[in-house]
C-alpha cells in the first residue's frame, strides 16, 4: 500500500504476500515471473536471488495493478538501482535483496528497496522508499575537495580531524523543501571548538561522527548529521561481584601468569581508560585491557558480564552474530571522563556508543564511583546503538533518530528482563538505581513520567541542534516506546499474551535491519514491523497470523502512528 508521508521528500510503498489488500496483485506479478526478461517459468526458480529479485521488481513497477508503485524519472532519465546486498534471515527463512535507487547513476539519499523471497525464489513482499529530484543539474560544479576544504569550516562546533572521500548524491533539504545536489562526507570524526554563542553553539560534548552534507553547485552546507548516539584462546571461568554487589561468571583469558577480560566465544573484552578523557584523546581508546591480578573491579565485571549478556541475546533470541553480524569484536571501555562535562573528580554521567565501541562513565554513588555499565539495559542500549549502525543507519536527528533512541531502549529492556515471560510484570524503567536523586532515565510503560511524549498528538518539534537535543531524539522517542510497551502487554480475549516477548524481538529485530534505511521515519516502522510480522509469522495458521499482525498495528494506533 502507498504511503505518501514524505518529510524527507521520499515516497513509500509496501506490498506482501499475507496482506489481503496487496495479495491480488502479487500474485499477478508471481505469475508473470520472467515474461519480460524472456525466462521461462522452471528457470526462474534455479536464478540466484539477486536475479530473481530484479525481475520481480520490474514486473511490480511495470503492472498496472500497483499504480502507487512506480520508478521516477528526472528529466526523462529512468531510475535504476544499485545493489546493496544479499542477506539470508534467519528468523523467518526468506532472502531479503536490498537496492539503492539511483538516477543518472548517483544515488538518491536515503532511498531503499527491499525484495524479499523465499527458499525457492518466491516473492513474499516489496517495500519501496524512493525520491524523485526534480531541478536539479545533476553534474557537480565544485570538486571534491573543495567539499572537504568547506567542511573544515562548516558551523555548528565541528573540526574534522580526518579526511574522508566525499561521494555525490541527490538530498531533500526539507528546510528548504526542494531537492539538491550534494556531496556526502560519512562518519567524520570530530572535536568541539569554541566560538559560537546561541542554540546553534556546541555544548561541552559535541557527536564524535558526523556526516557533513556540501551542496555540489554553490558550496553550500546543506547539513551536518550527528552519527554518534549517546545517553544523557582458552576461556576461563571466573566469578566476582558486580556494581551491585552481585554475584556474576563471566569468561576471562589468560594472559601471561594473570587474566584478561576477554571472552573468545563472544568476542567480548573490556577495557580502561584510566579517568582519560574520550572526547580529547580518541584515538587512545579503547585503552588498557583490564588484567587481574589485581582482582577483578566491580565496574569491569559490569560492564564485562552485560556485554557478555547482550551477545548471548543477539546469538540466541534474533539470530545475530554480534555487533557487526560477523562475530567481530564486542568492545568496551569503563572509567571515562569528558572533562568539559564532568559533575566532579573522575565523573561523568554518560556512556555512548563511538561507531567502533561503547564508552562508559560513571557516577558518585556514596564514598564510591558507579560505573554506567552497572544497568544491563542500559549496556543492551548501547550496543544495540551499534546494530543500527550495522544496518539502518538511522540519522541521529528528529523522527529518524528518535527511532534510533527508541529501538535501543525496546532492545535494552527486553535483554534486562530476559527470563520473565511475562512483561506485565517487566520493569519498564531504563538506568534505574543509577542516579542517587532520580527514579530513571526514561519509562517506557509511562512516558510522560519524565517528561516524554507517549502520542503523535503530543509529538515536539524541535530545533535540530544540540542544544534541541537534535529534534528531540530523547524527547519523541517516547511515542515508539510507548507503541512497544502497548504491543509486549497485548492480551487475547482469553488472557493470554497476543505476541510472546520473542516474536516481538524478532518482528523489531527484522524491522529495524531489514527494512528501515537512514531517513526512515515513525510511520515507516510501523509500516516495517507489520511487514516484517507477516513475513515471521508466514507459517503460522492464517487465523493466528492475522490476530498477531492486528495486534502490532493496533499498538502503532494506540500512539497515533498510522
Amino acid at each position: 500500500m502507498p504511503d505518501d508521508h514524505r518529510p524527507d521528500g521520499l515516497t513509500r510503498s509496501s506490498i506482501h504476500a499475507w496482506d489481503d489488500s496487496s495479495s491480488e496483485a502479487l500474485s499477478g506479478i508471481t505469475a508473470q515471473r520472467g515474461v519480460r526478461a524472456g525466462i521461462a517459468p522452471e528457470v526462474h526458480d534455479v536464478l540466484d536471488p539477486e536475479s530473481a529479485a530484479r525481475g520481480y521488481l520490474d514486473d511490480a513497477l511495470a503492472s498496472p495493478s500497483l499504480p502507487s508503485l512506480t520508478a521516477p524519472e528526472a528529466a526523462g532519465v529512468p531510475t535504476r538501482f544499485t545493489t546493496l546486498g544479499t542477506e539470508t534471515v534467519a528468523l523467518t527463512g526468506t532472502r531479503t535483496v536490498k537496492f539503492r535507487q539511483a538516477l543518472h547513476g548517483i544515488p538518491v539519499y536515503g532511498s531503499f528497496v527491499v525484495v524479499e523471497l523465499d527458499e525457492d525464489n518466491e516473492l513474499v513482499g516489496i517495500d519501496t522508499t524512493m525520491g524523485q529530484p526534480e531541478d536539479v543539474d545533476p553534474v557537480a560544479a565544485i570538486a571534491p575537495a573543495r567539499a572537504v576544504e568547506v567542511a573544515r569550516g562548516a558551523p555548528g562546533g565541528y573540526t574534522p580531524l580526518t579526511d574522508v572521500v566525499p561521494r555525490l548524491q541527490f538530498y531533500f533539504d526539507a528546510a528548504d523543501e526542494r531537492w539538491r545536489l550534494v556531496y556526502l562526507l560519512e562518519d567524520v570524526p570530530v572535536t568541539t571548538r569554541g566560538g559560537a554563542k546561541g542554540d546553534d553553539a556546541p555544548l561541552p560534548e559535541a557527536p564524535h561522527l558526523v556526516d557533513y552534507v556540501i551542496d555540489a553547485h554553490d558550496a553550500a552546507v546543506v547539513a551536518v548529521l550527528p552519527r554518534t548516539p549517546s545517553l544523557t584462546a582458552q576461556a576461563q571461568e571466573q566469578s566476582a561481584v558486580d556494581s551491585y554487589g552481585d554475584q556474576r561468571t563471566f569468561a576471562a583469558q589468560q594472559d601471561g601468569e594473570g587474566l584478561v577480560l576477554r571472552d573468545p566465544e563472544h568476542n567480548v573484552e573490556t577495557f580502561d581508560f584510566g579517568f582519560g578523557d574520550p572526547a580529547v584523546d580518541a584515538d587512545a581508546l579503547p585503552g588498557t585491557i583490564i588484567a587481574n591480578p589485581p582482582d577483578w573491579s566491580p565496574g569491569a565485571v559490569s560492564a564485562h558480564a552485560n556485554a557478555i549478556q547482550v551477545a548471548r541475546f543477539l546469538r540466541t533470541v534474533v539470530l545475530r552474530n554480534n555487533i557487526d553480524g560477523r562475530g567481530g569484536p564486542m568492545t568496551s571501555t569503563i572509567n571515562c571522563v569528558v572533562q568539559s562535562a564532568s559533575g566532579g573528580p573522575k565523573e561523568w554521567a554518560n556512556a555512548f556508543w563511538n561507531g567502533t565501541q561503547m564508552v562508559y562513565g560513571q557516577i558518585r554513588n556514596g564514598e564510591e564511583l558507579l560505573s554506567l555499565s552497572a544497568n544491563v539495559d542500559v549496556v543492551g542500549h548501547e550496543i544495540f546503538h551499534g546494530v543500527t549502525g550495522s544496518t539502518a543507519r538511522l540519522e541521529y536527528r528528529a523522527q529518524s533518530g528518535a527511532l534510533n533512541e527508541s529501538y535501543s531502549d525496546v532492545f535494552g529492556t527486553i535483554i534486562a528482563n530476559l527470563g520473565n515471560e511475562d512483561p506485565r510484570t517487566w520493569d519498564w524503567l531504563i538506568g534505574e538505581r543509577l542516579f542517587p536523586n532520580r527514579e530513571a532515565l526514561r519509562d517506557m510503560a509511562d512516558p510522560t513520567r519524565f517528561d516524554q511524549p507517549a502520542h503523535m498528538d503530543d509529538y515536539r518539534d524541535l530545533p535540530v541542534t544540540q542544544n534541541g537535543d537534535w529534534g528531540g531524539v530523547h524527547t519523541n522517542s517516547g511515542i515508539p516506546n510507548k507503541a512497544a510497551y502497548v504491543l509486549l502487554t497485548t492480551e487475547e480475549p482469553d488472557g493470554a499474551l497476543a505476541l510472546t516477548p520473542h516474536e516481538v524481538s524478532a518482528v523489531y529485530y527484522i524491522a529495524l535491519t531489514q527494512r528501515l534505511s537512514r531517513t526512515s521515519q515513525f510511520v515507516d516502522a510501523r509500516r516495517a514491523s507489520v511487514a516484517s510480522a507477516r513475513s515471521f509469522l508466514r507459517g503460522r495458521p492464517r487465523d493466528e497470523r492475522d490476530r498477531k499482525v492486528a495486534a502490532v498495528e493496533a499498538a502503532f494506533d494506540a500512539v497515533g502512528i498510522a
